[in-house]
C-alpha cells in the first residue's frame, strides 16, 4: 500500500476525472434525457414513480413532524418521503425553493448522474492507496464506475449512493500512523452515517457496518482508548437513530412485514453469474426474487480476477499475518453482511442448498424489516474490486507497464460486454401517467379529496384493497391531486401499519355501502364495487373519464355537471357469490 500526499501533482485533480469517467458512463448508458428536472417520461412506471410522486406532495406540504411527511398522499396513513423513498435529504433540501421550481420537477435524474460521479471520484481516492500512477488509478476506478450492480440500480435511484460504501472502503483502508487521522477517519464516517440515514435504509446498515469495523481496528492500532472507542460507537448509533426517528422509519407503528425474507436473497454463484448483463458469458439460473441479490462483478473484472490468480500461483506473495491482520474488522463485517445477503434459504444456481429457517426464527422480526437482503452483499462486492485491482498492481508492481495493460485490457472487456449499457435500456422506463380528459381541470376547491374505492395500498397484503385497477392507477390520481391541490387515499408506501390499512379501507367501504357519500370527495369506483354507487340512483352522478368511473355526490358544481355530460360508465360486471355489496 502506498500513501499520496495532498500536494502531490495532480492529486486534487484526478477525483474530478474519476467524476468524469462516472459521469460519460451514465450518459452512455443512456441516461441523458434524465437529467432535464421537468421531463418526468421515462418514470412512470415501479420505484421511480414512486419516488417522484412522494417527492411532488411533499413540496406543497406544510412542515410537521415526522420530518417529510405527506399528509395529502395515501391519506390518512402517515406517509413521508422516507416510506415513499423520494430521498428524504434530497427533498429537504429542495422544499424550501419549492415554489420557484416548475410545477413538474423531478431530482431522480441529476442524483443518478450524481452518484455515477461520486462513485469515480472516491474510486480514484481509494486507489490512491495502492498506486501514484494517474493512469492507473483511473483505469482502477473504472470498475466501480462500470460495475453491473449499480448499473442495475438506476431503477432505484436511492439505492445508487455506491459512493458511500466505496467511501468506507478508503477511510478504512487508508493509513493512520497516529490517533489524528484515525480521528479524521472516524468524522467522516460520521458524516456517512448521517448521510445514508437521510437516503435509504439498506445502504444505513451497510454504512454502519462498515464503520463499526473502522472503530474496532483504529481501537486495535491502540489510536482510541476502550472509553473513546465506546463514545464514538454512541456517537455513530446517534447519527443514525436520529435521522431514522426524525424520518419516522420507527416510533409510528409501521413495518416493512416478513414476508420476502429469504426470498428477495443473493445466490452463492451471484458473483459469476451475469443474469443477461454478458455477451460472453451464461446466465445461471436464480429463483423470482433473487435479481435484489444480482452480484455480478462484470466480465473484465472476473478476467482480471483470473490474470491475478495466475500471477498468484506463479508467484512469490506476502505471507506475512501482519499484512493481513489490519483487514480482518473489514473481511468479517462484509462476510457477515453477504451471508445476511444469503438469508435463511442460501442457494446454488437457484437450487436449495442449506436452510435455516428454524435457527433464524428468533430474530426473524428484527430480520425481516431487510427483507430484500441480497443487497447486502454490496460491501464484499466493492472489497473484491479493490483486491482484484490492488493485487494485480503489487504483483506486477516491478512492471508498471505490465500492471497497466491488464487495467486497460479488462476496463475495455469490461465496457465492451457490458450489453445492459450500450442497449440504454437501464434507463427506459414508462411516460409519465397523467390524467388527459378535459374534465378534470374542473375539479375546483369544492372537492378536496380523490377517494379510490377501495384504496390502492401497493405492498398491502389486507384483502380488503384487492382490486381491479390498472396498473399504475394510484400515479395517476396521485398526480392528480398534486395537480388540483387534492389529497388522495392510495399510494406506495414501503413500510405500512397493516392493521391501520384494514380499518382505514373497512370504514370507507362501510361508508359507501350505507350510501355515506362525502361532498368533497371525487370517488374512483373499481368496478367490481360500482353496483354500490349505482344503486343509489339520483344520490350520485356518474360518468366515465379516461377510462375509469367517476361519482361525486349530486350537489351542484361544475365538475358535476361534466360528469353527466360525458360518457356513461360502461355497464356494471355481474355480481358473483363472492361479490361483497
Amino acid at each position: 500500500m502506498v500513501t499520496t500526499e495532498p500536494g502531490d501533482k495532480g492529486e486534487r485533480l484526478l477525483p474530478w476525472v474519476g467524476a468524469v469517467v462516472g459521469v460519460l458512463w451514465f450518459l452512455v448508458a443512456g441516461g441523458a434525457p434524465t437529467l432535464d428536472p421537468t421531463n418526468l417520461d421515462g418514470l412512470g412506471i415501479g420505484d421511480p414513480a414512486q419516488h417522484v410522486l412522494g417527492w411532488l406532495h411533499f413540496r406543497d406540504a406544510p412542515w410537521s413532524f415526522p420530518l417529510g411527511r405527506t399528509p395529502s398522499l395515501m391519506a390518512p396513513h402517515v406517509m413521508t418521503v422516507g416510506f415513499s423513498d423520494s430521498n428524504p435529504w434530497l427533498s429537504l433540501l429542495l422544499k424550501p425553493f419549492a415554489r420557484w421550481l416548475p410545477r413538474d420537477f423531478q431530482f431522480i435524474g441529476p442524483w443518478l448522474a450524481l452518484c455515477f460521479a461520486l462513485q469515480g471520484a472516491m474510486a480514484v481516492k481509494l486507489m490512491g492507496l495502492f498506486t501514484r500512477k494517474p493512469l492507473q488509478r483511473v483505469l482502477g476506478a473504472a470498475f466501480f464506475v462500470t460495475a453491473p450492480v449499480l448499473l442495475a440500480r438506476v431503477g432505484h435511484d436511492t439505492l445508487c449512493a455506491h459512493w458511500m460504501l466505496t467511501a468506507m472502503l478508503w477511510l478504512y483502508l487508508r493509513p493512520r500512523e497516529a490517533a489524528a487521522a484515525a480521528r479524521r477517519s472516524l468524522r467522516w464516517a460520521l458524516l456517512l452515517n448521517v448521510l445514508a440515514a437521510g437516503t435509504h435504509p439498506y445502504l444505513t446498515v451497510m454504512v454502519f457496518a462498515l464503520s463499526v469495523a473502522l472503530l474496532v481496528q483504529a481501537w486495535r492500532e491502540g489510536h482510541l482508548s476502550s472509553r473513546a472507542a465506546g463514545g464514538v460507537f454512541a456517537g455513530l448509533g446517534l447519527a443514525v437513530s436520529v435521522p431514522f426517528l426524525a424520518f419516522g422509519y420507527v416510533g409510528q407503528g409501521v413495518s416493512t412485514g416478513t414476508i420476502g425474507f429469504g426470498i428477495f436473497s443473493a445466490d452463492l454463484l451471484t458473483f459469476i453469474n451475469p443474469l443477461g448483463s454478458s455477451r460472453l458469458l451464461p446466465s445461471l439460473p436464480v429463483n423470482s426474487g433473487q435479481y435484489e441479490g444480482f452480484g455480478y462483478l462484470g466480465t473484465g473484472a472476473l478476467a482480471l480476477g483470473v490474470a491475478g490468480l495466475f500471477g498468484w500461483v506463479f508467484s512469490d506473495r506476502p505471507r506475512s499475518w501482519e499484512r493481513v491482520k489490519p483487514l480482518l474488522p473489514l473481511v468479517l463485517v462484509a462476510l457477515a453482511l453477504t451471508v445476511l445477503g444469503f438469508s435463511s434459504t442460501m442457494t446454488v444456481a437457484g437450487r436449495t442448498v442449506l436452510t435455516m429457517r428454524k435457527l433464524m426464527e428468533p430474530v426473524m422480526p428484527m430480520l425481516g424489516a431487510f427483507r430484500a437482503s441480497g443487497r447486502f452483499i454490496w460491501p464484499l462486492y466493492y472489497l473484491l474490486l479493490t483486491g482484484g485491482v490492488a493485487w494485480v498492481l503489487w504483483r506486477w508492481r516491478q512492471r508498471p507497464g505490465v500492471a497497466t495493460a491488464l487495467l486497460l485490457g479488462a476496463v475495455l472487456l469490461q465496457v465492451v460486454d457490458a450489453p445492459d449499457a450500450w442497449s440504454q435500456r437501464m434507463f427506459v422506463g414508462a411516460p409519465w401517467p397523467r390524467l388527459q380528459a378535459p374534465e378534470w381541470e374542473r375539479v375546483d376547491a369544492a372537492y378536496r379529496q380523490v377517494t379510490l374505492v377501495p384504496p390502492v395500498i401497493l405492498g398491502s397484503q389486507r384483502p380488503c384493497v384487492e382490486n381491479g385497477f390498472p396498473e399504475h392507477t394510484y400515479v395517476r390520481f396521485g398526480d392528480l391531486a398534486y395537480r388540483r391541490g387534492l389529497t388522495t387515499n392510495s399510494g406506495y408506501s414501503a413500510r405500512l401499519n397493516e392493521p391501520r390499512v384494514a380499518e382505514v379501507c373497512a370504514a370507507l367501504m362501510d361508508d359507501v355501502e350505507h350510501g355515506r357519500l362525502a361532498e368533497d370527495t371525487v370517488y374512483v369506483v373499481d368496478a367490481a364495487k360500482r353496483p354500490l354507487f349505482e344503486r343509489l340512483g339520483d344520490r350520485v352522478t356518474c360518468g366515465a373519464l379516461d377510462g375509469y368511473t367517476v361519482c361525486v355526490a349530486a350537489r351542484d358544481g361544475a365538475f358535476r355537471e361534466s360528469l353527466k355530460q360525458a360518457s356513461p360508465p360502461p355497464p356494471a360486471p355481474a355480481p358473483s357469490a363472492n361479490t361483497p355489496l
